[in-house]
């Protein structure tokens, strides 16, 4: 099956949101369940984490990260942050149970191909690839076997490696893949935003595309959205002020219910691709649009001219277009100035 905008979660509507919560668990089970619960009630559509393990990507434990949180810069090895914020596998389980219940839609990012399968067992519906596992082929080809649709962000990405990827996981017998467009900054600037990529990416590829948004707010999602995106993939957290690298620049639940919401009437004043009034137009097009009237009094039995008639609002009869196939009729009836002349006044 081909990945389409109401295909994704099956969520039926066409921009599927997804509330990252990534690292913002700080390695606290209830913590990410009550993520879960907040998001829901926000409107997303799916929550994803990243079931990672630290050692599958970081050997020095001497690597220095710096980062904001609670008001201060703080340094610290990348490796001490990663470690306290991984999301243990026995979670996976319960909290996909959540989601199930809440009706939204389960995800993680895995970062070993038994990440993957702790994910596949547990009967998740879609795979997500980060931005910094794009380059690593193996994963996302053994990604591509699972047949599991794969969401893939391509941050820091030329074309050719993006290439690469929509290559492998072609060759693996999956052509269900969503490229988002993402800027591998936090929080990204709008100089940075670059929203035309996606187009291009969707334009070369010929995939749906989405928007991984690193931005600070919901105007860059909404812009997402007139531009096609069908997947939004946005940082999540329960409060900004709890430690942690990437709590300070996500969303909290009030900035998450209105990023939602901004992006569902963008998608309602999008409409259709059809040229018809709209629907609120339709019981005033009468009203405001011009009809033909009486410009000065006609007798029965007399012969429309042009000197009869004037065009005035609202109208009540004949359109102006109609003038001609009525000119030189005979009237049945006599008129009144500014009454509307109508068909059945002729013979």
């Amino acid at each position: 099956m081909n990945i389409s905008p109401n295909y994704i979660g099956n969520c039926g509507v066409p921009c599927f949101i997804i509330a990252e919560v990534g690292l913002n668990h700080n390695g606290d089970f209830d913590l990410a369940r009550r993520s879960i619960e907040a998001a829901a009630r926000c409107g997303v559509d799916a929550v994803k984490f990243q079931n990672f393990k630290t050692e599958d990507f970081l050997t020095d434990r001497t690597m220095q990260y710096t980062y904001k949180s609670q008001g201060k810069e703080i340094t610290e090895p990348l490796y001490n942050i990663c470690k306290r914020s991984e999301f243990r596998r026995e979670w996976i389980g319960p909290l996909k149970a959540l989601c199930d219940k809440l009706e939204i839609e389960f995800m993680s990012t895995p970062t070993s191909e038994g990440g993957v399968m702790d994910l596949v067992n547990a009967g998740v519906k879609i795979l997500k690839n980060g931005s910094d596992y794009l380059t690593h082929i193996p994963l996302l080809k053994f990604m591509g076997q699972t047949g599991l649709p794969v969401i893939v962000s391509t941050g820091m990405a030329y074309f050719g490696e993006i290439d690469d990827v929509v290559n492998a996981v072609k060759a693996s017998g999956n052509e269900q893949i969503i490229l988002l467009h993402c800027v591998s900054n936090y929080p990204t600037h709008d100089k940075d935003v670059n929203l035309r990529r996606m187009v291009a990416l969707r334009e070369r590829y010929g995939l749906p595309v989405g928007f991984s948004d690193h931005t600070l707010g919901w105007l860059a999602a909404v812009q997402a959205v007139t531009l096609g995106a069908v997947a939004i993939e946005k940082h999540f957290t329960l409060d900004k002020n709890l430690p942690g690298p990437d709590h300070w620049f996500s969303l909290d639940p009030a900035e998450l219910k209105t990023y939602v919401e901004e992006i569902r009437r963008a998608e309602l004043r999008m409409g259709r691709q059809d040229i018809s009034p709209a629907q609120g137009e339709i019981q005033i097009r009468d009203e405001y649009r011009l009809g033909i009237v009486v410009a000065r009094r006609v007798e029965k039995g007399q012969l429309l001219a042009k000197e009869d008639v004037a065009f005035r609002k609202p109208c009540r009869g004949l359109l102006p277009k109609e003038l001609e196939e009525y000119l030189g009729k005979r009237f049945t009836v006599s008129l009144d100035v500014g009454q509307p002349i109508k068909a059945k006044h002729f013979e």
